[in-house]
């Protein structure tokens, strides 16, 4: 099937790209990123969970992992308005404050952690999932194909809602708080701090605009999830499409933000591109010293 291939295809890339993040987050950040090195690291290393096949596995557990993958997930929504907050202050302030970022970076976990807590430790009936599932979907042979599963009893529980409006909630009005920092950054830059050195103000810039990329991407790949969920709770219609690719759009990020990361970030870019003219060097250097040997 399609999705699986997507899943090896998305390991392959992903794993190693968040690994090389991490390694110049810890080893080649400069002194003066310490406080953002600590965002930064959490959000990524968070990110690195991705979900992976759980078919075989007792219900309870998946239910537990499910729920355990939303709390990543919103950690990291949070952490990158957290990473724009810091740019913020840095920039039109001049300076941040280490015990609001604390608290903020703290706060980012509270909240997942109390999701998860909520939605593992209230009712839970699968036996009603499955009845109702099957009911609506019967030419999906659910109990054939998958045997026992897992859900939520009741949409229209007051933790389920709470919990998924959150969790829907973030992606979407992270751009809007971002995009109101970016505002703020580019007008501090371009009209108060015209004294800054044009090296200086690239790398701000490159660092805003990957922050705003890394706000809308995970809009843009939950949007299609949102009106799906709310057309198949309303018509019960199939889509199998759309079934699908809820998981894999939602992993995207996982693979995209390191990415813009390393781009972006002048640090990291510039060790990366070094590696990658050595790279290119060494066997030029050595065809180079043949051919000269040779004649």
């Amino acid at each position: 099937m399609f999705v699986n291939y997507y899943y090896y295809l998305f390991t392959t890339i992903s794993i190693p790209v968040n690994v090389l993040l991490i390694y110049l987050i810890i080893f080649k950040s400069p002194s003066s990123f310490q406080s953002y090195r600590v965002l930064v690291s959490s959000g990524e290393s968070i990110a690195l969970l991705a979900y992976g096949p759980l078919r075989g596995l007792p219900i309870n557990f998946i239910f537990i992992i499910y729920n355990l993958y939303n709390v990543f997930l919103t950690t990291t929504n949070l952490s990158l308005n957290i990473s724009m907050f810091y740019r913020f202050c840095l920039i039109c302030y001049g300076k941040v404050n280490n015990i609001t970022m604390t608290n903020l970076l703290i706060s980012s976990y509270i909240l997942p952690l109390l999701m998860f807590i909520a939605i593992t430790i209230s009712k839970r009936d699968f036996e009603i999932v499955m009845k109702n599932t099957e009911k609506s979907y019967p030419s999906y042979n659910l109990p054939i194909v998958y045997g026992e599963y897992c859900g939520f009893y009741s949409t229209k529980n007051l933790i389920y809602l709470v919990n998924t409006t959150i969790l829907m909630g973030i992606p979407y009005l992270m751009p809007i708080f971002i995009l109101y920092c970016r505002r703020k950054i580019l007008k501090q830059i371009n009209e108060v701090q015209t004294h800054l050195s044009y090296k200086t103000k690239k790398a701000s810039l490159d660092l805003v605009q990957a922050l705003t990329l890394q706000a809308m991407f995970p809009m843009i790949c939950i949007i299609p999830n949102v009106l799906y969920f709310a057309f198949a709770q309303t018509s019960h219609m199939e889509f199998e499409f759309a079934e699908f690719s809820g998981f894999p759009m939602c992993c995207l990020p996982c693979l995209i933000d390191p990415i813009l990361m390393i781009k972006y970030v002048t640090p990291f870019n510039n060790f990366v591109f070094r590696k990658r003219k050595n790279v290119i060097k060494v066997p030029t250097a050595s065809m180079v010293h043949s051919i000269h040997r040779t004649a």
